[in-house]
Order: structure tokens, then sequence, then C-alpha cells
């Protein structure tokens, strides 16, 4: 578990023990008791839990495969909003080259030089709430794509013999 994921559970925990109402931190819905410890206790954080996820711990723990806390509703990176979908192709490159490429371009050459095994989600997180209008990220090739009103667009980032290259692909339906 990384070090966000655990102040995030964390705080989340601090929250439900000072009696703060919240949804369900697994599934995102609002259904847990106002008695905080009549909820149930997960088993893969030192939160509580409504009992319908309880349950479905329990399930898939009996069969060896649990529900990964990075999909938790409440850590999971809500994308901010974005009208990319209203843009052609050509017009979401040249938003998406303006306004991300520069932050694309720093996180790309931060990733080049993070040692070998470091956490990809963790940059890829940081895309998530800096880049509007972004569907997909991938470490190799290191890419980021967008959903645009008339097909995709696909950013592709690689290093050449004068530093960092980008390229740009509009992929029409």
């Amino acid at each position: 578990m990384n070090a966000w994921l655990e102040e995030r559970l964390r705080d989340l925990k601090d929250r439900q023990l000072a009696g703060e109402h919240m949804p369900c931190p697994r599934c995102g819905r609002d259904v847990m008791k106002d008695r905080i410890h009549t909820n149930a206790l997960s088993r893969h954080a030192d939160i509580y839990i409504c009992d319908e996820c309880g349950t479905a711990e329990a399930l898939l723990d009996a069969m060896s495969n649990p529900l990964p806390l990075a999909c938790w509703a409440a850590v999971r990176e809500q994308p901010p909003k974005s009208d990319l979908k209203t843009l052609t192709g050509a017009e979401a490159m040249e938003r998406v080259r303006a306004e991300q490429v520069p932050f694309l371009t720093e996180l790309y050459e931060r990733w080049r030089a993070a040692p070998p095994g470091a956490d990809f989600e963790e940059y890829r997180r940081e895309a998530v709430r800096e880049c509007p209008g972004m569907t997909r990220m991938w470490k190799q090739p290191f890419s980021v794509e967008y959903a645009t009103a008339t097909g995709r667009l696909l950013i592709q980032f690689s290093t050449g013999d004068s530093g960092t290259q980008v390229k740009g692909f509009v992929i029409d339906r």
C-alpha cells in the first residue's frame, strides 16, 4: 500500500470515528449506519464499510480474490470534467498540446528518472487530476488517450537525441 492510500484511509477512519456521516468507502453508496461501530469492519483496511460490502469481502476472501483497495469508491480518482468529447480530434489536439502537453512532458521525464520498480499508479493519479478529458494512460510506451467527438486522440512520449519527443495522433472513427 502506498503512502497516499495509507493517508487517505487514515483520514477516512478519523472522520468515521469523529461521527461524520459519509457514504461507504468501498462501494460509495449512502447506506452506512449512523452508529459507525454497527457497520462491518473491512478485512483489508482498518475502516468501516457497509454490511453488504462486508459480506462481499468475506465471499471474495473465501475465493482468494479480494477487491483491490485502489478500486474502492473513496480512493478512486475522479477525473475533472472536460469538454474534449465535444471537439473534433484536430481541435482536441490543439487544446491538449497547449494546455496539457507541458505537464505530461514533465511527468514523463520524472517517470523516466524514477528508480526501477517505481509505482506508476502515482503518476497515473497525478495525470488524472491534472489532465481533464484523459481516458487512458500507459507506461510503455508512455502514452495518453482522449475521447473526442470524432474518435480518439493519442499522445505518445519518447526520448530521442534532442530530448523528449511528443507525437500526437488523431484516430477518427
